[in-house]
């Protein structure tokens, strides 16, 4: 299956910080406005004219991208939940930049005396193929979601905020 990867636009956590939210709660933030002129500007791509279907995650950031892309293109917009961002199991920036540390290191892997419990890459494209399986009869879909799901499936180092990435995935 042809998948267009989108990576969502930039998020502004400002509202969500000041209120001390932290783990999924964080996943609330609506896009900046520099995000939004981002999904706006990411609609004029003709590669979504071949595509057959719009899925997004469930996570504001990415449903709010969706939203400007589903407009735009007239595409039918499909919410999955199970495309969220890559999962630390312990709360709090310092934990997270240490997790991330450890997945790039490691290759993916969680090691057994890793002192931070994450998502492996293993995990991540086992979840995004299961929530994809029901769509394995388009030809062509665009996935909005977010930047480590993403690295599992395309070799970029560096995916910005809404980054279009075409590949090829066996579903």
């Amino acid at each position: 299956m042809k998948i267009i990867f989108v990576r969502h636009g930039e998020p502004d956590y400002r509202e969500l910080e000041e209120r001390f939210y932290t783990g999924f709660g964080m996943d609330l933030a609506p896009l900046s406005e520099k995000g939004r002129q981002q999904a706006q500007e990411l609609c004029q791509n003709p590669l979504f004219q071949s595509a057959d279907l719009l899925v997004a995650s469930a996570v504001t950031r990415a449903l709010e991208t969706a939203s400007y892309l589903a407009c735009a293109t007239g595409l039918p917009l499909k919410v999955e939940p199970l495309l969220h961002e890559w999962q630390v199991y312990e709360s709090g920036r310092k934990n997270f930049e240490t997790a991330r540390t450890l997945f790039l290191e490691n290759n993916g892997k969680l090691l057994p005396d890793s002192p931070i419990q994450y998502e492996t890459a293993e995990d991540m494209r086992v979840r995004f193929i299961e929530s994809l399986a029901k769509y394995r009869d388009y030809q062509k879909i665009v996935v909005v979601t977010h930047r480590m799901l993403m690295r599992q499936f395309v070799p970029n180092e560096t995916i910005d905020f809404c980054q279009v990435i075409e590949c090829e995935i066996e579903i």
